[in-house]
């Protein structure tokens, strides 16, 4: 069957099926609340009977083709995928289909992917931001608003104004930073992640802005700006760990960072905590297997998610109108084995 008559057809042999009328098996289809005891039996109807809702058709009727475009950095880091599910699981709830591009960390393959989502006709955009390599120029050449396209911004903030999702990275780092000089620790160094997205630069501050609250000085001998990779985390660390005195304690701004940094630690023969401390950046259960345990900070990953949808949602449905929104999360110090006493002199 294929066409209206087609889906009718087949909304109409579900609802049999399934003992319900047709109109509550087609709100169950297009993602909307049905009783709990009709959606088991509409859910199980449509596997039974393999119907497949016609998305063209259905995007032709209504002028839209209920699909969001998503745009992440890089597919292998663990942060994203969170990010993702938050964001497909209110979508899929709304009854809209996701659709997820990767730009591997790259500026420009990031603007072909915006290209791509508007040849879909995806309703929205939902994009967390690539860095910008030096050859590449600090502004987009083809933002959202450029393309007419509702969009919202996860994790790190454009050079317009947008809506927007995030962390307080700044406040969560002063955090850490703070529980390190509670411990007694002065000389505090940082492998800090070089980005020109606001997410890294924000986590910079907060490291800065702790220890001049603590009246500590700037220490620039103890800070080391590096590519977020583990290779260049473990060269960064090397590079403290050589100076003397060597810091008694370490901030890593990303979650590679963080590993080359532990594993920089193990390879100078030091013993964690107790002669050098870690503070990191992101939380994931196999951390748990790290001797010892690393102490992070853990990023509301799945609400940012969540939120995000939540805010394009509302703004396809105009539920929400008005200028661009700033929603500001919070994350949380996860203290675990890495985080001790300063040593004694």
């Amino acid at each position: 069957m294929s066409g209206s008559r087609g889906r009718a057809l087949g909304i109409r042999g579900v609802a049999e099926k399934a003992g319900v009328s047709i109109s509550t098996a087609s709100r169950y289809l297009n993602g909307k609340r049905v009783r709990p005891d009709a959606e088991k039996r509409v859910a199980a109807a449509v596997l039974e009977l393999g119907y497949l809702p016609n998305r063209v058709a259905q995007s032709l009727r209504r002028r839209r083709t209920t699909t969001l475009g998503m745009i992440i950095p890089d597919i292998t880091n663990p942060f994203f995928p969170a990010v993702v599910k938050g964001v497909e699981d209110t979508a899929r709830s709304a009854g809209f289909a996701v659709v997820l591009l990767n730009s591997g960390d790259d500026g420009v393959r990031e603007s072909e992917c915006l290209a791509v989502v508007h040849s879909l006709r995806c309703d929205g955009l939902l994009m967390i931001m690539a860095p910008l390599g030096a050859h590449q120029l600090r502004r987009r050449p083809a933002a959202p608003h450029e393309l007419k396209l509702p969009g919202v911004y996860i994790a790190t903030a454009p050079d317009f104004e947008a809506d927007l999702v995030m962390a307080d990275d700044a406040r969560a780092a002063e955090q850490a930073v703070r529980h390190l000089v509670s411990l007694g620790h002065e000389r505090i160094g940082c492998v800090a992640a070089e980005s020109d997205l606001s997410v890294h630069r924000n986590r910079f501050e907060g490291y800065r802005s702790a220890l001049r609250k603590a009246g500590l000085p700037e220490q620039p001998e103890n800070q080391v700006r590096a590519r977020p990779t583990v290779a260049d985390g473990y060269s960064a660390t090397a590079q403290l760990l050589a100076r003397s005195p060597r810091p008694t304690a370490l901030f890593a701004t990303s979650y590679r960072l963080t590993i080359g940094v532990m594993s920089a630690i193990e390879s100078d023969g030091l013993r964690c905590p107790e002669q050098i401390s870690v503070i990191g950046y992101d939380s994931y259960d196999w951390q748990d297997v790290f001797h010892p345990r690393v102490s992070v900070i853990g990023q509301p990953a799945y609400l940012m998610g969540a939120r995000a949808a939540e805010l394009l949602l509302a703004r396809l449905s105009g539920r929400k109108t008005g200028p661009p929104e700033r929603i500001l999360l919070q994350s949380n110090l996860v203290l675990r084995e890495s985080s001790g006493p300063a040593p004694r002199s």
